[in-house]
């Protein structure tokens, strides 16, 4: 399974990337060093939307 760059999952989640970038930065969001990049693994952006569904709109 191919990780995920910033803009992917900014499309995956329809926001920004400047807000995905805030998700890693406040730790809500995993992310993972390959050298000087910065990818995501799907499996967890899935849980990321999975934990969004169950704690509900706010």
């Amino acid at each position: 399974m191919p990780l995920l760059t910033y803009k992917e999952v900014a499309a995956q989640l329809r926001v920004c990337v400047k807000s995905v970038y805030s998700l890693v930065k406040r730790g809500e969001l995993p992310a993972v060093r390959v050298g000087d990049l910065v990818r995501f693994d799907p499996r967890d952006v899935q849980e990321f939307i999975e934990r969004g569904r169950k704690a509900g709109v706010k």
